[in-house]
């Protein structure tokens, strides 16, 4: 709800004051570079957080994907936090590639006032920006996995969005400083037979 607040506030300011018009265009600019280079720079901190914590405590969970052929999932929170980071980094750069495309192709400025505030409202929300840079705890809905929420759970009572209740099956344990070491970089799959 509070996006589309902010969708719809930001249209509706964009019209009543008058920022499409092309004398706006730079000072837009420089403000959606900056809010991208902002969240870029965020999140390459929380990925130096991460390996500086190298959390070891074992993660094993059901692979969420449709359609995967992996099983259980067996990997480290360090190593499963630094996938997510991974992950927030390319929807940032895909999304800054479909924004640029739009403005500089076809002369936007909505996306560009759009994608200078909801990314950061997004990044504020994110597990990992809750986890690693606020200090919550990864309890409830912070508890890894995590679930991409369905955005369209709450209209149409679809299953999928409350993640505490669509997370796939998950056990934790430490691992000792040995396991770690021998367990290698990447994250270890195996099949349930």
């Amino acid at each position: 709800i509070m996006q589309l607040a902010v969708i719809f506030g930001t249209m509706h300011l964009v019209k009543k004051a008058g920022l499409e018009s092309p004398e706006y265009a730079p000072l837009i600019r420089v403000m959606y570079g900056t809010a991208t280079a902002v969240i870029l720079a965020l999140t390459f901190y929380i990925k130096s957080v991460v390996q500086k914590g190298n959390d070891t405590t074992a993660l094993e969970y059901d692979d969420p994907a449709p359609g995967s052929q992996q099983g259980r999932v067996v990997t480290t929170v360090a190593k499963y936090d630094l996938g997510e980071v991974a992950k927030l980094q390319k929807s940032t750069m895909f999304t800054t590639a479909i924004v640029l495309f739009m403005h500089f192709k076809f002369g936007y400025i909505q996306p560009l006032i759009l994608q200078s505030l909801l990314p950061l409202l997004n990044l504020y929300k994110n597990q990992l920006f809750q986890i690693h840079l606020l200090g919550k705890p990864a309890t409830d809905s912070l508890k890894r996995p995590w679930v991409a929420e369905n955005p369209f759970a709450a209209l149409t009572g679809a299953v999928g969005g409350d993640s505490a209740a669509t997370a796939p099956a998950a056990t934790a344990a430490p691992v000792s400083d040995g396991d770690a070491e021998s367990s290698g970089s990447e994250i270890e799959t195996r099949k349930d037979k």
